[in-house]
């Protein structure tokens, strides 16, 4: 070192002294040797006297040069060696370079060793491994302290508790928990603020509140006998205070300065650093996990998708993968596919019904008899197909299953789609079939055809179309088409004997050993469109078609169902007809509403007029028709006598411009009687 060469040359050229050496002690370390010129190397290392200035011995002179921070410099000289006044100025002087040269290589090593120690955390991932070293390179920079001790923060517990330790304490220190404000540890957290404790007396008072147990582990952990000075400092991570650094410096004098603690809270400064981008590389490790994670989940389920083993298969590898209960609901056909099988929890009927009340974007909770389920609408172009049910514990779900659930959605919607569109193509083959069934007269023939359609042998049999209310989405239409299905095999289930969709129509041929049967069918079917018409929007037209025997005559029951259901149409009913029912309403099937209703208020209009105060020729004209034009049973059924009856009847005649002697103004009038009742009963 530059300044020691000075030295030297000024004690052997200017002062012509043979024997020296030049010892120091840096912030109250022991005494090293660091100049020794011709003298014994063996001399005892000087004594420590923080007051003293000179110091004699029996052969040599010791001179103290005292400064700040505990630091100290002696300047050994023989006894035959004399300073004089203007040589010991002069050499102050140097001396004093000498301490600031020393005192700015402490300062270079201790940025180069936070930098070297700042380097070596960076490139530690497990983060008790990267706690440890820092608390190593905290006490590398602080050389007077004898321990440290790292605590860390646990916001389950509300704890700070020992995570690294060195210098010292054994094994039973990591038993300690510290509440917020407890000890010096405690109170560091809290207040957010490093401090300095330099008398034994400061360090007892502020641990005065720590519990018994605590101060039981700590006691058995370390000795405290010769403890003089304390140390604590906070580590933050994104202003929040994470861990407590605290260091012990044991000995004869408290030696830890407020240098000391400037120091260590830059160091640590320097170590939130680190640990924020510690905690940020962990968390896009993490991220990039389950990235990993999601792809070989995607991949697992796509390739259990191509293997098309069905919703049921699906639900037991999901039910592997997240390690809880789970039901998938196909809103298409009402079916319910569990794992494990039977599964406990029963779903209400109102959450799986097909409404646009079921949301179409996000995961929701539910609670079912005590019972917290995740539930995830499936969800394909925009409509509800499905829905995924999954048991929980604690009201959630780990991250990477809710990723699953998500995954799995997506390829249980494809499943259904696919599923949904084999039975749509299904479909459209049994309507091809099913059109040129009903076009065949001969025997042969029919019968093939009724083997291809899969149509058994029975004595009875009896032709249902139903309609479906046209919608903008046809999809919509075609899950509501197949959702329809479901529920027709299950209502009437050994009764079906062939079912199919197409368009917004469903076809539905019944069998039956006993003709009487009908009327179970018939009832079930009235249930299902009442139980449909309360639940959808849109509700159902059905025509029906009447039993015949024999499956020749399905062609002739299906017509008149097709008929009936016409019927329905063209009068914008919303019910159930059978087509026995419409009578001669057949006739006019193809009759628009409007025509009809214009030829019934032809005849009507004309005597609702009430100019000459006559309001009853309405009812007059149609119990007259009802009784068969007998004017006697008309006017006991009216309470008026035969004579106020004809002169009724003789207005009738003259606002309507008949004669009631006419066949064809007679078949006129019943005919728009007919009509009359007919629509407004079959619309009620």
């Amino acid at each position: 070192m530059e300044t020691l060469m000075k030295i030297k040359q000024f004690l052997v050229g200017d002062c012509c002294f043979s024997h020296f050496q030049l010892w120091q002690s840096l912030n109250g370390l022991d005494f090293s040797l660091v100049l020794s010129h011709h003298f014994d190397k063996e001399t005892p290392i000087p004594e420590r006297f923080y007051n003293e200035k000179i110091r004699t011995h029996e052969n040599y002179t010791d001179i103290y040069y005292h400064y700040v921070n505990h630091t100290t410099i002696v300047l050994r000289l023989s006894k035959s060696s004399v300073l004089k006044i203007e040589s010991k100025q002069k050499l102050k002087t140097i001396i004093d370079l000498h301490y600031l040269q020393v005192m700015l290589d402490r300062e270079k090593y201790i940025r180069n060793k936070m930098m070297e120690s700042i380097r070596d955390i960076s490139v530690h991932e497990d983060l008790d491994d990267l706690l440890k070293k820092i608390l190593e390179n905290a006490l590398s920079v602080i050389p007077v302290a004898n321990m440290g001790v790292l605590w860390i923060y646990e916001p389950s517990l509300d704890v700070l508790f020992p995570k690294a330790w060195t210098g010292g304490p054994n094994e039973e220190i990591g038993k300690m928990r510290m509440r917020v404000g407890e000890g010096i540890i405690g109170k560091t957290f809290k207040d957010n603020k490093s401090f300095i404790l330099t008398n034994i007396e400061g360090i007892l008072s502020e641990s005065s509140n720590i519990s018994p147990g605590n101060l039981f582990h700590l006691y058995n952990s370390v000795q405290f006998d010769d403890l003089q000075s304390i140390i604590s400092v906070p580590i933050k991570v994104e202003e929040s205070t994470l861990c407590v650094l605290i260091v012990y410096q044991n000995g004869a004098y408290p030696l830890l300065t407020k240098d000391d603690q400037q120091l260590l809270e830059s160091f640590s400064d320097q170590v939130s650093i680190v640990l924020r981008n510690s905690k940020l590389y962990q968390n896009l490790k993490k991220q990039n996990d389950l990235l990993i994670q999601r792809d070989t989940i995607h991949n697992s389920l796509i390739k259990l998708s191509l293997q098309s083993k069905g919703l049921q298969k699906i639900a037991n590898e999901i039910k592997k993968m997240i390690n809880h209960p789970l039901m998938i609901v196909d809103l298409t056909d009402d079916q319910l596919y569990s794992s494990p099988t039977p599964w406990k929890v029963e779903l209400p009927s109102e959450l799986i019904k097909i409404n646009t009340k079921i949301p179409t974007q996000s995961f929701f909770t539910e609670s079912y008899n005590s019972q917290s389920l995740y539930i995830h609408p499936i969800i394909a172009i925009d409509v509800p197909i499905g829905i995924m049910a999954v048991e929980m514990e604690e009201d959630d779900l780990f991250p990477l299953n809710k990723m699953i659930i998500e995954q799995a959605s997506s390829v249980i919607a494809l499943e259904i789609i696919r599923k949904q569109t084999l039975v749509d193509s299904f479909y459209q083959k049994t309507n091809d079939l099913f059109n040129d069934f009903i076009q065949s007269r001969e025997y042969n023939l029919i019968r093939k055809k009724a083997i291809e359609l899969r149509i058994n042998q029975h004595p009875y049999y009896m032709a249902i179309v139903i309609h479906l209310h046209p919608h903008a989405d046809f999809h919509f239409v075609n899950m509501q088409m197949h959702k329809l299905i479901a529920q027709i095999k299950r209502h009437l289930g050994i009764f079906v004997s062939l079912v199919f969709g197409y368009g917004n129509k469903v076809t539905l041929i019944c069998q039956f050993n006993n003709f009487a049967d009908q009327d179970y069918v018939k009832k079930r079917l009235a249930l299902l469109h009442t139980n449909w018409n309360n639940v959808h929007e849109e509700s159902l037209k059905i025509g029906m078609g009447t039993c015949y025997p024999s499956m020749e005559n399905i062609a002739k029951s299906y017509s008149e169902a097709d008929k009936a259901l016409s019927f329905l149409i063209s009068r914008q009913l919303k019910n159930i007809v059978n087509y026995q029912d419409i009578g001669i309403n057949h006739l006019f099937i193809h009759q628009p509403i409007d025509d009809l209703n214009s030829f019934v208020n032809e005849i009507f209009n004309p005597l609702q007029s009430d100019k000459d105060g006559t309001l009853d020729l309405e009812q007059t004209l149609i119990a007259y028709m009802e009784n068969d034009r007998q004017a006697t049973q008309t006017a006991k059924i009216l309470h008026i006598h035969v004579n106020t009856l004809y002169q009724r009847l003789k207005r009738i005649e003259e606002k309507l411009q008949i004669s009631f002697s006419n066949p064809e103004d007679i078949l006129k009038v019943q005919l728009a009687c007919y009509l009359r009742n007919s629509i407004v009963s079959l619309d009620s």
